[in-house]
């Protein structure tokens, strides 16, 4: 056979292939793989609104798959309700080189209805596939029905997650004539209005959008890739109606579902008259029946139809005991109804800080509290936990936005924040140094605030295993036994937990002929090695700060003598402050560490600084003290 004919039909073999898989190969710009695991190619979506109750969502998705760590990007995952069902579904499978290698169904799907909720008609469909080589393609076609309302329209965010690029994304929302949209970007975006037939018609395009990965301390992560939220002004949901114009309309509407939920069985009524008759003032009644909620109920979270936004009524949670956080907030504020006490139905985002001021919306509110509005010091009540001291606001809440239901409707608050310097831990260590490298003596740990809120829950719970983990977490200790744990608790309005035990720790010192190498502060395990990228992209957001003070007392042997000691450090940063102080007297050795972090948003042009900082800090905790025998 003719070795140019051979050698034309491998090129054409060639050119072929190189064309079968041209998305990829010619039409991938080479810097959207640059930090990806994978690129969505194209997406496409059409909502049609028909009228305040009806609308059909057709999507087209096309994503390519660059590894094994960008998998979950090429699964479908939709959740449906009572005002959603997906009325069609097709997908096709594709290999490096473009050939269809399964093609998928709507009976594909795996439909689950597993849920953390007690009670919800929320279901799942999903689709998950997994090729063996890489790249793939996977592409989703499918139809979405609304129905029985609409509060919102579909965010138009293509890129749901890090390390994922965009190629090109495309978005179009249909009204009826006269209907309008209002619309919020953190981007620059062009939207297209035009009236088309009887169409309102709005379009927004984007493309070439390089991923973005995640950074130690970064943004909210919908802060930094582009995201486009859209609202009606007028909606209906579930046969109610409202208008979503201003943040006041917005709690007129929550503030119509919370008609009627209001009562309360009459015995259940005299049972909580009788439980504040001996209250001296109306703080301590609040007190009083925030005690009995939490001993009484459950959370249990109910989301049933417009039950996502309204709460189940006082009588029935005061019956069953348990609610959702509506529910139970509900119930607390007829109860101090009931006694003469006025308080307000709140909503807050346990999320995002922020509320978006001129842009009312239900997408960023997850949780309801309540506010007790006394002239001097109001009280903010989670109703939801069973062991929250009375009158702490934890971490998850402390410094939002809330929205205050009242008749007359919304009303924007924030929620008191602590000062970096109340967040704080106080951890002690006495410890006894035998020759052969052993260690004994006593520890003592006290968590203040927002670290007493994740500390109390591991040492309260009575179980062993979780003082252990917490010890083996913050203790720097080879082969620790722990004996003698005792556990108290301040549950005042800056509550505290305190967790004190014996210990002895095999190896502790690190003997080397006749020294002695122990570490000077054995209570850090690189909690402070955070940044160790030589570059930044993002901002630096620490979102709450705190101060660490660690003691350590060392008791020598007597056939021993210091050596070295570290040295004495002070440092303030703009981004907090390290000191340390090293002392010796009568055989002891003392070691005092404080560690201050601030809480604040620092542009990226400082990581250098916050790098080195952070990096002294970690240096200060590898020291260690030198002892030599006599």
């Amino acid at each position: 056979m003719n070795i140019r004919y051979i050698f034309a039909c491998v090129l054409l073999f060639i050119l072929s292939q190189t064309q079968a898989y041209g998305q990829f190969v010619i039409q991938k710009v080479d810097s959207l793989q640059e930090n990806a695991c994978a690129i969505v190619d194209n997406y496409s979506a059409v909502f049609s609104q028909t009228d305040l109750n009806n609308a059909t969502l057709s999507v087209n998705k096309v994503i390519t798959i660059l590894n094994e760590q960008g998998e979950e990007y090429g699964y479908f995952n939709e959740t449906y309700d009572k005002f959603r069902e997906l009325k069609d579904f097709s997908g096709v499978i594709k290999n490096m080189s473009g050939t269809v290698v399964k093609k998928i169904g709507k009976k594909d799907l795996i439909s689950s209805s597993l849920s953390e909720h007690l009670s919800t008609d929320d279901y799942s469909m999903f689709y998950e596939y997994k090729n063996p080589t890489y790249p793939y393609t996977i592409e989703y076609t499918y139809q979405e029905k609304w129905k029985n309302g609409i509060l919102y329209y579909p965010s138009f965010r293509p890129i749901n997650g890090s390390l994922l690029s965009l190629k090109q994304a495309n978005y179009k929302i249909e009204l009826p004539a006269g209907m309008n949209l209002r619309y919020y970007s953190n981007y620059t975006c062009n939207i297209k209005d035009e009236t088309l037939g009887n169409k309102h018609v709005y379009s927004l395009s984007l493309e070439n959008i390089k991923a973005i990965d995640r950074e130690p301390y970064a943004p909210p992560f919908h802060e930094i890739v582009p995201r486009v939220l859209l609202m009606p002004n007028d909606f209906c949901y579930d046969s109610t109606c409202g208008n979503l114009s201003n943040w006041e309309n917005h709690g007129k509407w929550i503030s119509s579902l919370l008609t009627g939920k209001d009562i309360l069985p009459a015995d259940f009524v005299i049972k909580i008259k009788d439980l504040t008759k001996d209250a001296k003032n109306d703080r301590e009644k609040v007190a009083i029946l925030y005690q009995y909620l939490q001993n009484n109920t459950r959370y249990v979270s109910i989301q049933l139809g417009i039950g996502g936004y309204q709460p189940i009524d006082a009588t029935s949670v005061s019956k069953s005991g348990f609610g959702d956080c509506k529910g139970l907030s509900n119930l607390m504020m007829t109860m101090l109804k009931a006694v003469d006490i006025r308080s307000n139905y709140s909503i807050v985002s346990m999320r995002e800080k922020d509320i978006l001021p001129d842009f009312p919306n239900f997408n960023q509110f997850d949780h309801a509290i309540l506010l007790v509005p006394f002239k001097n010091d109001s009280i903010w009540l989670e109703c939801t936990n069973q062991t929250l001291p009375f009158g702490y606001i934890h971490n998850k809440i402390a410094g939002h936005n809330s929205l205050i239901i009242t008749n007359e409707g919304g009303k924007m608050c924030r929620l008191p924040e602590y000062k970096d310097d109340q967040n704080y831990q106080v951890s002690k260590l006495d410890i006894d140094i035998s020759e052969n490298g052993m260690a004994k003596g006593k520890m003592q740990f006290t968590e203040h605030l927002h670290l007493y809120y994740k500390f109390s829950y591991w040492m309260t719970s009575k179980d062993r295993e979780k003082e252990m983990n917490y010890i083996n977490t913050n203790v720097n200790m080879p082969k620790v036994k722990i004996s003698q744990i005792e556990v108290s608790e301040d549950r005042s309005s800056l509550p505290s937990c305190t967790l004190s035990a014996n210990f002895e720790a095999e190896d502790f010192v690190n003997k080397t002929g006749t020294r002695l190498f122990a570490s000077v502060c054995p209570l850090r395990k690189g909690n402070y090695n955070i940044f160790t990228s030589s570059t930044r992209k993002q901002d630096i957001v620490i979102e709450n700060g705190y101060s660490d003070c660690d003691s350590i007392t060392f008791n020598i042997p007597e056939t021993y003598t210091i050596e070295s000691l570290p040295k004495d450090i002070s440092i303030e940063t703009p981004f907090g402050k390290l000191k340390t102080q090293c002392k010796e007297e009568d055989h002891k050795i003392t070691y005092i560490q404080n560690i201050d972090i601030f809480t604040g948003r620092y542009d990226k042009s400082s990581y250098n600084e916050i790098k080195s900082f952070f990096s002294e800090i970690n240096s200060a905790i590898k020291r260690k003290l030198v002892l030599k025998k006599i």
